[in-house]
């Protein structure tokens, strides 16, 4: 099938599931209300369900100009806006992931479901100043199993850091594992172990976690289930550092590597953002980042690797800045959502990395 076309067709599959984003925007951080429930889209102002044919992306907003058919009330051209930019990106990933002669499947979908999932939270985070732990939380306890199905994110090329220190440990690792009896190699101990380790990861994730938030918040008791995302990582990692000490010839495999170069984007990026809010509120005396970003950047350093993770920072804080002193000057408004440019920031750093790399060039060679 000939690019283009494949182009024209996820546009529009874009604009869908635009639509299908507004539905997210407005019900996700609303109690009461869930994605499923009520079934069909009503208007929230007069309640009246909306006709199938008033609910045809971008078109029924124009053709109604922007109104209720039963109630006249003015419908935000944020759902226009959302729908088209949507339609916008997905078109843009299939130009940029799906030509002829190397379709890259894998990444497109990935790119597409993170996509979705940061105009989501980036609306709701304009609309109300959350973002949502639904996504944030969602997001990255999938983040390791993307790493593993798709690790051409991280091995096309490689990070050369993370390359060089895991090819200095793989010496020490085979060594290890040649003293090791064979039998204790063989295949079903091994399974059994790494169940093991990772059902005893996952445990220690959920009962750890659960132990923090009391020690840290005693009079805000939490549900054990809160430690979802705790009891993944460390499941996940325990159970692949079990495969990795029996068997270290899959620690240089692909997967393996994009494993752990998620997770170090992971990391840092959740760092990043905490060091600086702990630094802004002690120079500032106020919340200079939420908790929310925390976790978004823990996510998109999963997609993005730490040198992504720290150029889209970088280019969110740019993009915000401009946009800040934009709306202070019209406005007067000091406050600004920072998930947006986040998102955005590292959105376009993991899909143009190529054209980043010529900008800081350029940017570099100013200073030589």
């Amino acid at each position: 099938m000939p690019l283009w076309t494949l182009v024209v067709i996820f546009t529009v599959f874009g604009a869908c599931v635009g639509s299908f984003l507004n539905v997210c925007i407005w019900r996700m951080p609303r109690s009461g209300l869930t994605v499923n429930r009520p079934r069909r889209s009503h208007c929230p102002h007069c309640g009246s369900t909306i006709a199938v044919y008033d609910n045809v992306p971008l078109l029924s907003w124009l053709v109604l100009g922007g109104r209720c058919r039963s109630c006249d009330y003015p419908i935000s051209i944020r759902y226009f806006l959302v729908e088209a930019l949507t339609a916008t990106l997905f078109g843009v990933l299939a130009y940029k992931y799906l030509s002829v002669e190397d379709a890259r499947w894998g990444e497109f979908v990935a790119l597409a479901a993170l996509t979705a999932a940061l105009i989501v939270a980036s609306f709701i985070d304009m609309d109300l100043r959350i973002l949502p732990d639904e996504i944030t939380v969602g997001g990255m306890m999938l983040v390791p199993l993307v790493a593993v199905l798709v690790p051409e994110f991280h091995t096309r090329p490689a990070d050369p850091w993370i390359w060089s220190a895991l090819n200095a440990l793989a010496p020490e690792l085979e060594s290890w594992a040649g003293g090791l009896p064979d039998g204790l190699r063989s295949l079903p101990v091994t399974v059994a172990l790494i169940a093991l380790g990772g059902g005893g990861g996952a445990v220690l994730g959920l009962f750890g976690f659960r132990a923090y938030w009391l020690l840290v918040h005693p009079r805000h008791p939490n549900r054990l289930r809160d430690g979802a995302l705790a009891a993944v990582l460390i499941g996940t990692l325990l159970a692949g550092l079990v495969l990795v000490l029996l068997h270290p010839r899959f620690f240089l495999a692909p997967r393996a590597v994009s494993y752990v170069t998620s997770l170090v984007g992971m990391a840092s990026g959740a760092t990043l953002v905490l060091g600086v809010g702990i630094v802004g509120k002690m120079v500032f005396r106020k919340e200079a980042m939420g908790f929310g970003d925390v976790k978004l950047m823990g996510l998109l350093g999963g997609f993005g690797g730490w040198v992504g993770v720290l150029a889209g920072f970088a280019l969110a804080c740019l993009l915000g800045s401009l946009v800040g002193v934009w709306r202070l000057l019209l406005y007067r408004n000091r406050y600004l959502w920072f998930g947006p440019f986040l998102s955005l920031g590292c959105l376009i750093v993991i899909i143009f990395p190529e054209a980043m790399r010529v900008l800081l060039d350029w940017y570099l060679d100013l200073f030589r």
